[in-house]
């Protein structure tokens, strides 16, 4: 489950930032899955790694412009590329009567299948390997929060001990593999489970936006993985916030800490923090970390990977757009993360390879070297004397780290 931001604005874009959209890719299946469609959606897309051909369902939040101006226009250059068979589009009332409009209006014929569904509070879409539920938030017009769950998987199957055990080979490994008791010819009882790790929980993500801070929020994000929560003002200014019927940052990180979720990414940013403003995004991110510390603020073409329970997150490989982005970082400031950032610091590069040269070269363990780039990946070091302080067995110097 990988996700990219493609828009990480509130209301109209900014030079660094589009309007509303994030994609989520399952690469098992070869899909995308959208949630909502901003203007020029399309473009960011252009402008990423991602495949247009591979979206196949688009789940829209609510029906306020910068969240669906971007719709039609993806939706009929999918027609023209002619690589699509069929996109289903999930939304509030009223968005079937918008596509019918738009359709006919502008004479558009779509050479695939276009299925709209109206979503009501609980499951949208299930296949038996996932499952998309959403619940009612509080904005001014009808807007759903939508929640993707991964299935639990089965724990792996020790085949070398059922063989061990002159287990013979065939369905009996199947029903072994299920959990269930067997018995053999000889008479001999063995009970799945002593065959089996224990099942792996399935991953999730939460998507809420936009939003007044409300219970519904917190329901829906129950000890999620990722929880991407809209944070269009900062605490200075809730009075905003309030009479909008949008979030600060603040709320948004007492939705993760209310619905214990891993991990908290800040989106949805108004246009009043851009660079060069008294309060900056970063400004944000400080206030939602005192209450939720494991928060990070989304920017456009930021990749991130769901790990897998008792795995390590690894950042993404860098999209097409990733050395313009990181080009801008010392002209906007708003596209770096993390509180620990200091100005105008210059950002560690500790990839894959530098991990197999801890442990290869310098014989850090396993479980060290992926705490380190855990480190990494949150920030909570930017420069040299930080890390030989924090682990003075690496000789930093004769690695592959760059400052």
């Amino acid at each position: 489950m990988e996700i990219t931001f493609l828009g990480t604005s509130s209301g109209v874009p900014t030079r660094t930032r589009n309007v509303s959209s994030v994609a989520l890719r399952l690469p098992q299946r070869k899909e995308i899955w959208l949630f909502d469609c901003g203007e020029a959606t399309q473009h960011q897309l252009l402008r990423s790694d991602l495949r247009t051909s591979q979206i196949r369902r688009i789940f829209i939040t609510h029906m306020h412009g910068d969240h669906i101006f971007g719709l039609m226009g993806l939706l009929a250059s999918c027609g023209l590329a002619g690589t699509v068979t069929q996109i289903d589009v999930y939304g509030p009332p009223t968005l079937d009567r918008y596509i019918a409009s738009c359709l006919r209006w502008s004479v558009m014929r779509l050479p695939y299948k276009l299925q709209v569904h109206t979503v009501e509070p609980g499951e949208v879409f299930s296949d038996g390997e996932f499952t998309v539920t959403c619940r009612l938030l509080h904005h001014r017009v009808p807007a759903f929060g939508y929640r993707v769950t991964e299935s639990d998987r089965p724990g792996r199957f020790h085949v070398e001990k059922a063989q061990a055990l002159g287990i013979p080979f065939g369905p009996l490994y199947g029903q072994l593999k299920q959990g269930k008791t067997i018995t053999l010819e000889d008479g001999r009882t063995f009970d799945g489970r002593d065959f089996c790790d224990p099942p792996q929980r399935g991953r999730s993500m939460v998507y809420c936006t936009d939003t007044l801070f409300c219970d519904s929020a917190v329901e829906l994000a129950q000890q999620a993985d990722v929880l991407i929560h809209e944070a269009t003002f900062s605490h200075q200014e809730a009075d905003l916030a309030f009479a909008r019927l949008h979030s600060t940052s603040t709320m948004a990180a007492q939705v993760a800490a209310f619905a214990q979720v891993k991990l908290l990414f800040l989106t949805h940013f108004s246009a009043r923090y851009a660079p060069g403003n008294p309060i900056q995004v970063e400004d944000l991110l400080a206030e939602a970390q005192a209450i939720f510390p494991n928060t990070r603020l989304a920017r456009d073409f930021l990749h991130y990977e769901i790990p897998r329970e008792g795995s390590v997150p690894e950042e993404l490989p860098p999209s097409q757009h990733a050395s313009l982005d990181s080009a801008k970082t010392v002209d906007h400031p708003e596209a770096q993360t993390g509180a620990a950032v200091q100005k105008n610091a210059p950002a560690i590069a500790i990839n894959r390879a530098t991990r197999q040269q801890m442990q290869q070269k310098l014989g850090i363990d396993a479980a060290t070297a992926n705490a380190i780039l855990e480190r990494r990946r949150q920030q909570k070091f930017t420069c040299l004397e930080e890390l030989e302080r924090l682990y003075p067995q690496v000789a930093w110097n004769t690695l592959n780290v760059h400052f």
